[in-house]
């Protein structure tokens, strides 16, 4: 009897050791952890193959060069979170870059009023596709797609597509100057990063934006606003996208209409590759962080190999579809 309750006991003992061990680790940030994991790989792989490559000068600047892609992910995951998503983010960011340059005309006295104008703006593009969203039950892809269109013909006719001037040199100064041998830019992303996680993760808010992505029925019978918190979502990314795009033309010290358009597909692939179902109610900002990180050192790479910006798009392309392909499993393997 001894011999037969042996492998019993050490089998239990196995399974309780391991179950130990995964307590340590929260299932939703095992993603955050991979993808932080495949940048480190990312970074020593192609140092293999330029040894200039990785150096903390160049470590600094991708992080710097992240921050826009840190800040528009952030709202477009709350977005996702709830099941919806936001085309509109690049075309938003287009915006605010282009009203920041032209409000201020090379002023710094100007910045007062303009970045509070701007960022108004911006938001109030956001609430609009909530309220067509929540109001109007427009479905979210074609009121974003629909409201980008719209706005993006009246920024060019006010505009003309191009921004002849010069953004204000106490923005520029913020995207380049140090504070204590650390860039400006990576503090703000530090303490952006930091408000993020407490919001999504840490608040009454946040929990029921979780509720509302998990099951909108449950949500409406435990009698969550719906209606306010859907706009309230979708302002919180078009101000996040106003930001980095107020941020990207301080960095350019210019601003175009098309300049947030490439970073569109990156603010979607950063929250899906982070562990997010497009489906909504899971997925952390951690992990959305990661995605950028990985994505901004992707790109870094890509330049320095010399790769076409078409290899660029089909990468990334592939990357999501990657990523959702392995949703797909884990989903499978989950159901009884």
């Amino acid at each position: 009897m001894r011999t037969n309750d042996t492998p019993s006991s050490a089998g239990v003992a196995t399974t309780e050791s391991a179950s130990h061990r995964r307590a340590f680790i929260r299932p939703d940030v095992v993603p955050a952890l991979g993808v932080l994991a495949a940048t480190a790989v990312l970074i020593i792989g192609m140092k293999l193959v330029n040894p200039s490559f990785g150096s903390f000068d160049q470590l600094t600047a991708i992080l710097v060069t992240a921050i826009f892609l840190v800040v528009a992910s952030f709202g477009q995951g709350l977005v996702i979170l709830i099941g919806g998503i936001d085309l509109s983010i690049g075309i938003v960011m287009g915006v605010g870059g282009m009203m920041i340059a032209n409000l201020t005309r090379g002023s710094n006295d100007a910045l007062i009023y303009a970045l509070p104008v701007a960022l108004v703006c911006c938001t109030a593009i956001g609430a609009l596709n909530g309220i067509g969203i929540a109001l109007a039950k427009l479905p979210p892809f074609i009121m974003t797609l629909s409201s980008a269109t719209t706005f993006y013909g009246v920024a060019l006719g006010l505009t003309a597509g191009g921004s002849q001037q010069s953004v204000a040199p106490a923005l520029q100064d913020f995207m380049s100057s140090r504070w204590a041998g650390i860039p400006l830019p990576i503090i703000f992303m530090i303490v952006f990063v930091t408000a993020a996680i407490l919001f999504q993760n840490r608040t009454a808010v946040g929990r029921k934006l979780y509720a509302m992505g998990s099951s909108p029925g449950s949500a409406r019978v435990l009698g969550l606003p719906i209606v306010p918190l859907t706009i309230a979502v979708y302002a919180i990314s078009g101000l996040c996208a106003g930001i980095a795009g107020i941020l990207l033309a301080g960095y350019a010290a210019s601003a175009t209409l098309e300049m947030g358009n490439a970073l569109l597909m990156p603010t979607i692939a950063a929250v899906v590759i982070g562990g997010a179902r497009v489906t909504g109610g899971t997925g952390l900002y951690v992990g959305t962080l990661a995605g950028a990180l990985f994505l901004s050192t992707l790109s870094t790479v890509i330049t320095a190999l010399s790769l076409s910006q078409g290899l660029r798009s089909v990468i990334q392309g592939g990357i999501i579809i990657m990523a959702l392909l392995l949703q797909g499993q884990q989903s499978r393997a989950r159901k009884p």
